[in-house]
């Protein structure tokens, strides 16, 4: 009984832990922070805001909820590695027209930059995906904690102590493998940091 009640406590951090650090929430919450110190007007600011939600979150959303209602997908968390490629390819698509709406808007280039960064990962990850089932969670999340380190303050590196906690959750989950996680942050980290030069 008391081994039952530890293991349903363990899914249901893991399952929260999954959730808070989704791939399609963590860009969100990153950009909302950029845009805080790049913005000069607040109308100026939820207009990017919106263009950035929109691209980088809802619009790939709602393709992903499409296919799953026209049976193309087994779930919407796309856990099956080879029903990955065509969402994923609609999001990055989705990912570069923002970054090109942002780039007509005047947006701050630091902020046009991290929206092709993520472009940039989400095809590298695609690709290895096809082949192996690279994390997602473990390596937006490292890219993210790298354009919030770099673009803000070098305080935002003590983020990357989570890295650990969201690949225990997405392991214990049986989403991936450990390895599966290890590999996925320091090549999100590494395409991240290349890319955020051109802007700075």
């Amino acid at each position: 009984m008391r081994h039952a009640l530890h293991t349903q406590i363990l899914n249901r951090i893991a399952v929260t832990i999954s959730v808070l650090f989704s791939p399609f929430l963590v860009p969100i919450a990153s950009i909302l922070l950029i845009v805080r110190i790049y913005v000069t007007t607040m109308q100026q600011g939820l207009l990017w805001m919106m263009i950035v939600i929109l691209f980088a979150s809802v619009v790939p959303m709602l393709f992903i909820l499409i296919l799953f209602c026209l049976g193309k997908l087994s779930d919407v968390r796309l856990t099956v590695r080879e029903q990955r490629v065509k969402p994923l390819m609609f999001s990055l698509m989705s990912a570069l027209v923002g970054s090109g709406i942002l780039h007509i808007l005047d947006a701050p280039p630091e902020l046009v930059w991290l929206c092709i960064a993520y472009a940039i990962n989400g095809v590298v990850f695609t690709l290895i995906t096809q082949a192996w089932k690279i994390s997602f969670h473990s390596g937006v999340a490292a890219g993210c904690m790298t354009a919030l380190t770099t673009l803000i303050s070098s305080q935002f590196v003590c983020l990357f102590i989570l890295l650990p906690l969201i690949a225990w959750a997405r392991v214990h989950r049986k989403r991936h493998t450990y390895l599966q996680t290890i590999v996925a942050a320091p090549i999100a980290v590494a395409n991240t940091a290349v890319v955020l030069q051109l802007a700075l």
